[in-house]
């Protein structure tokens, strides 16, 4: 019988090589497996993260481009300068300022225009000035400025929308009698623009 010496060497090769057992290639099979499926799932998980910041950008840059409130009904503003009703002179030239020049900001209406969808109308109802620290000699060195103010939106047709109260206090020095007037102008310009801001805050929000 002819054997062929080259099978044999093969064989030979074959035989001296490491045996792995079948469960153990079954074993390192499955780990490859459960390692691909750990990528896909972290691949699926990217993407939906990815989409959703798309569509959230997306409904963000819609809303900013809208115009006005009540889906565009009022796209313009007329504000009158606030009533004052009490004894701090110039007080209604701060609020009535901060509040036009907060709702131009929003970029959402256009203000004072001739023909307006809407007008509000202010009061400044209390300015409260009180001692707020005093100096190791009893000497007032600081004072607190509280402002309420109350806010009315309507329709151009005189219907009443919505009416707010809003309030904001302010510490101002006083210490140095030169600057204490300055002081007290600039604590309630200070005062003005955080209550506007907090006027258009709300009325963005809820309409």
């Amino acid at each position: 019988m002819c054997v062929n010496t080259g099978n044999l060497k093969r064989l030979k090769v074959l035989s001296s090589l490491p045996t792995v057992p079948l469960s153990a290639a079954l074993w390192r099979t499955g780990a490859g497996s459960r390692q691909t499926g750990k990528f896909g799932v972290k691949s699926l998980i990217l993407c939906v993260i990815i989409i959703t910041l798309m569509m959230l950008c997306s409904c963000g840059y819609q809303l900013v481009r809208e115009k006005g409130i009540f889906g565009g009904d009022i796209t313009s503003l007329y504000v009158p300068i606030f009533k004052n009703k009490t004894y701090e002179p110039h007080a209604s030239l701060y609020v009535t300022d901060a509040f036009t020049k907060e709702l131009i900001s929003t970029g959402l209406f256009k203000i004072n225009k001739e023909v307006s969808d809407g007008y509000i109308e202010g009061t400044i109802k209390n300015i409260k000035v009180l001692p707020f620290t005093l100096n190791k000699d009893g000497i007032v060195i600081e004072k607190n400025m509280t402002v309420d103010v109350e806010l009315s939106l309507f329709r151009k047709n005189g219907g009443l929308i919505k009416r707010w109260v809003l309030s904001e206090s302010e510490t101002y020095r006083v210490d140095n009698v030169g600057y204490e007037d300055y002081n007290k102008r600039d604590a309630l310009r200070k005062v003005s623009g955080r209550m506007a801001r907090k006027f258009c805050s709300v009325i963005l929000v809820d309409y």
